[in-house]
């Protein structure tokens, strides 16, 4: 019988005065507490120099300062459902209507109002919950990329990022952060089903299901690429040239192997079906082919135009003349963001995720002020930054977050600007 080695150090000798670590799920939960907390604070010392508003008097009460915006859109889903007859407003052109707003939000509020409480109070505790587990679930993810530490600076990124207050209102972008985050990591440990699964769900909270069939489909195309310097001799030359392309852009990502090409195509077949869901409901209940679409439109004023709102919003923001050049800075800050090496080192699911959702802004989106919101589901990034900044970087980026916070909830959220600029 061969002798036991000798044992290591017990975790904590008797003398050994270091508590243990409280697990990891509760570190991440003290992190993302602190920083809602202060975002909660941050609103509530807003509110009280919040001017009359469409949704309330002056200085609202926390539970009219949750009624603010599109919380209204839920609450009136809430109460009336979607409309079969779309509103038309002058010129007969589809008027803004709440086709606009998935069902998830409302529906998941509705049990706790069953419970006595109102609307707004329901569905900010669902937004609030979605964004705690939310943050468990991003740190779950992309710990393991970028480190334990870094890690929980991604969640203190994000949760003190300019529009992080949206993350527990009334709003679901908690929800898509969620569902997104959840459904790529299941995807990345080859759990396509409830990958799915959590696909259909989140598309029912936010329009996800484009983006994330992009995300798929080119994570399934670097699988192929990345496998094919492996199928013999007949594909020499094109096999490894496209194995040095995807060894390049991911030169430490482990592939999935095996079937999981095969589950990637069929997720993003599935994202794809999945973002068509919500336009078809809308079709049948209004009997409109371009409901969806047509009030989505109703927002901006005009028809869906793939990537002209982009111009078109540089000359409103700057002017004519200087608009072209905001939008190349913009889009020359998004390629060098998403092609670092930083990035890069996510891996490809969320790398994969931040490129497919940038390409779907640009496609598709009309880059209001509310441009900055929609940012929110490429919260990777603020892992990628983590990790890639030293202490007194991350301090500086957290400290310009909850700076940006002030600005946003004050001018944005609360209508309380009153800065006539000068030079």
């Amino acid at each position: 019988m061969p002798l036991a080695g000798p044992a290591g150090p017990p975790a904590h000798a008797p003398g050994d005065a270091r508590a243990p670590r409280p697990p990891r799920a509760l570190q991440v939960l003290a992190v993302w507490g602190a920083a809602s907390l202060l975002t909660l604070l941050m609103l509530r010392l807003g509110a009280q120099d919040t001017p009359a508003t469409p949704w309330a008097g002056p200085a609202p009460s926390w539970s009219e300062h949750m009624s603010f915006w599109d919380a209204g859109w839920y609450e009136r889903i809430f109460r009336e459902g979607y409309p079969a007859i779309l509103p038309e407003g002058g010129g007969g052109a589809v008027a803004q209507n709440s086709w606009a707003f998935m069902p998830l939000l409302p529906l998941l509020a509705t049990p706790l109002t069953w419970l006595g409480l109102p609307f707004y109070p329901a569905a900010a505790l669902v937004a609030i919950t979605a964004s705690g587990v939310g943050a468990v679930v991003m740190d779950r993810w992309l710990a393991p990329r970028v480190g334990g530490v870094p890690s929980l600076w991604g969640v203190a990124l994000t949760w003190t990022s300019m529009c992080a207050a949206v993350l527990q209102v009334p709003y679901a972008e908690s929800l898509g952060l969620l569902l997104v985050a959840s459904a790529l990591m299941a995807a990345e440990r080859r759990r396509f089903a409830v990958s799915a699964l959590l696909i259909m769900v989140g598309s029912m909270a936010r329009p996800i299901g484009l983006p994330l069939a992009l995300a798929l489909g080119l994570w399934w195309l670097w699988e192929l690429a990345a496998a094919r310097g492996h199928e013999g001799p007949g594909d020499d030359h094109d096999g490894g040239r496209a194995r040095a392309w995807a060894r390049g852009l991911g030169p430490s990502w482990a592939q999935l192997g095996g079937r999981g090409p095969a589950g990637l195509g069929a997720l993003a077949a599935v994202a794809l079906v999945s973002a068509l869901a919500w336009p078809v409901a809308a079709w049948l209940a209004t009997g409109r082919m371009d409901a969806y679409t047509a009030t989505e439109t109703s927002w901006r004023g005009g028809e869906l135009m793939p990537f002209l709102p982009w111009l078109d919003r540089g000359q409103w923001w700057v002017g004519e003349h200087l608009g072209w050049l905001l939008v190349a800075c913009a889009l020359a800050l998004a390629a060098l963001g998403l092609g670092s090496r930083a990035s890069r080192s996510l891996g490809p699911a969320a790398w994969f995720w931040c490129v497919a959702y940038a390409l779907y802004l640009l496609a598709f989106f009309d880059p209001t002020t509310s441009l900055l919101r929609i940012l929110l589901p490429l919260a990777p990034l603020a892992w990628a930054a983590a990790a890639s900044a030293g202490r007194r970087g991350r301090w500086a980026l957290a400290v310009a977050g909850v700076m940006a916070q002030a600005f946003w909830i004050s001018w944005v959220w609360d209508l309380s600007s009153a800065i006539t600029w000068v030079p």
